[in-house]
């Protein structure tokens, strides 16, 4: 199945690099009009110029922005449909996380977590809303297999996937008559720059590969190639599902 986004554009968070590097480029692939955002302006300046190398036909805008900086996201958001046209599909996949134990972690470290990675997709996807005026669009929420399984040390990381995915369900139902559909992706196991050190941790990476039925770590393609697909028209009658990209792991015990 050969799936077109021509005349659509997607603004995609956290795209200088990882799974939204990788979800911006099959987009682009897939003949949609892509918006970057990173807030490293350098990075993003990077990405843009080498997307738009690879992909010459294309159209690659980038919009840095920091998008824990809650309060400014509707101006930035404005200004950013403002200078590229209506936006189509909205991709929610920047995030931070902070590793620490549950009796340990700071109020203002556990509140930054959430702010980031909650937070700041409620008032985007409202801005989403708002511009859309009753056109159809598509939310796509890049959740974590942490959202339904913990790990020690995750709590701030796991409270906010946790959250964001009530949050995907509540959007969908309430935006549903509104022909917007929200999902969310949640990965897995993932090979990216981030977590290299622990593919090349010979004990985690055997511990990975013991606990994923299939074996193996996911790379990024997998989790954008889901994302081309929830952003077209194929998927018009899914919303408000938690899709685990994650090899099998959700489905053990």
């Amino acid at each position: 199945m050969q799936i077109d986004l021509s005349n659509k554009t997607a603004l995609i968070t956290g795209s200088s690099k990882g799974i939204g590097l990788s979800i911006a480029s099959k987009m682009l692939k897939a003949n949609a009009d892509v918006i970057l955002n990173s807030r490293n302006n350098d990075e993003l300046s990077e990405t843009a110029n080498t997307l738009r190398e690879n992909f010459p036909e294309g159209k690659v805008n980038s919009a840095p922005f920091d998008l824990s900086e809650t309060k400014d996201i509707p101006n930035w958001f404005e200004q950013v449909s403002n200078n590229y046209g209506p936006i189509q599909i909205l991709v929610n996949n920047a995030g931070i996380t902070h590793r620490e134990t549950a009796k340990d972690i700071k109020q203002e470290d556990f509140n930054r977590v959430l702010k980031t990675n909650l937070n700041a997709v409620l008032v985007i996807c409202q801005e989403f809303f708002l511009q859309l005026q009753n056109r159809p669009g598509k939310i796509i929420n890049i959740s974590s297999l942490i959202s339904n399984l913990a790990r020690e040390t995750n709590v701030a990381y796991a409270a906010s996937k946790g959250a964001l995915n009530q949050l995907t369900r509540t959007l969908a139902i309430e935006w549903a008559t509104n022909g917007i559909n929200v999902n969310a992706i949640a990965p897995g196991f993932i090979h990216t720059d981030l977590t290299e050190s622990l593919v090349n941790d010979e004990k985690f990476n055997h511990w990975v590969k013991t606990r994923v039925p299939m074996s193996r770590w996911g790379n990024p393609d997998d989790i954008s190639s889901t994302a081309v697909f929830l952003a077209s028209s194929e998927a018009d009658y899914i919303t408000g599902q938690i899709i685990y990209v994650d090899g099998g792991t959700i489905a053990t015990i």
